[in-house]
């Protein structure tokens, strides 16, 4: 599953226990956050919701401009979290459309779950660009994702042998986008022989909308956004044959717990064969 939960905007202390709530009941084994945050000192969120609920969790904590910001009491990263080990392969920034690095970024993890449970997996959990304007920074930050994706996995040949890696965040971008598109296949791919398969249309949800944010929010987002599905599961292609089959996916975190919204996004929970 794949979830903004918002950093610390608004009363983060109360939707904190909320997220645990939302968590807790859907017990997944895998869980990509964005805008999750993370202390000068150390402290991560990821961290505090894993303890709560016995996953294991890793961050881009490296990837904080705690450098440029010496003073700011936190920052929002991506992390992923999991019932199984995890390993960061890479996290790293993604260059937007003039080759340079921008602070939106990647982690790339490896999920280190037993043979005889399937054998390990790659996750990728991202944030891309905001802003109704930014599709050609949004598109050269998938490029560089997808690129840094194949680096770790391998050529097609390779990638045609293994699971899929599974990608899982807030892309700020509509399925009918051009940058959308590249990464699923429906136009030119971003690397060539790499794309990725929406859960949401895998499983049979095409047509229906996904609302992605919760309704007249107490605490509103930053970005009066219209509400549109920005964020997705994927899964990669090609890959090892009867592997990443998609059987089912929906929303989650879409009602308040004891009067308190989770954050002002959905998560997006797939069931995908691994």
């Amino acid at each position: 599953m794949t979830w903004n939960i918002q950093g610390r905007v608004g009363q983060w202390q109360d939707r904190q226990g909320a997220i645990v709530r939302v968590l807790d009941g859907l017990d997944p084994d895998v869980v990509t956050l964005q805008e999750s945050w993370v202390e000068p000192g150390g402290a991560t969120q990821a961290d505090v919701l894993a303890g709560e609920l016995g996953m294991y969790a890793v961050t881009a904590a490296d990837l904080a401009g705690f450098d440029r910001y010496p003073n700011a009491p936190y920052w929002v990263v991506n992390a992923v979290m999991s019932r199984w080990p995890l390993a960061i392969e890479v996290a790293r920034s993604l260059h937007d459309e003039h080759g340079e690095p921008t602070w939106r970024h990647a982690i790339v993890v490896r999920v280190l779950r037993p043979d005889d449970q399937g054998g390990d997996f790659v996750v990728v959990g991202t944030h891309l660009e905001h802003g109704l304007d930014r599709s050609a920074t949004r598109h050269a930050q998938l490029t560089h994702l997808a690129a840094t994706v194949v680096d770790v996995l391998g050529d097609r040949l390779t990638r045609s042998t293994q699971l899929p890696a599974v990608l899982a965040g807030d892309l700020n971008a509509v399925p009918w986008s051009d940058e959308v598109r590249s990464l699923t296949g429906a136009s030119v791919p971003l690397v060539d022989g790499l794309v990725f398969i929406d859960a949401w249309e895998a499983a049979g949800n095409a047509g229906r909308e996904q609302r992605g944010r919760r309704p007249t929010p107490s605490c509103p987002s930053v970005l009066p956004t219209p509400d549109r599905r920005l964020d997705y599961v994927m899964v990669g292609w090609p890959r090892r044959r009867n592997a990443g089959h998609v059987a089912a996916c929906h929303l989650a975190g879409t009602e308040p717990i004891d009067g308190v919204w989770p954050s002002d996004h959905f998560c997006v929970v797939a069931d995908i064969d691994t």
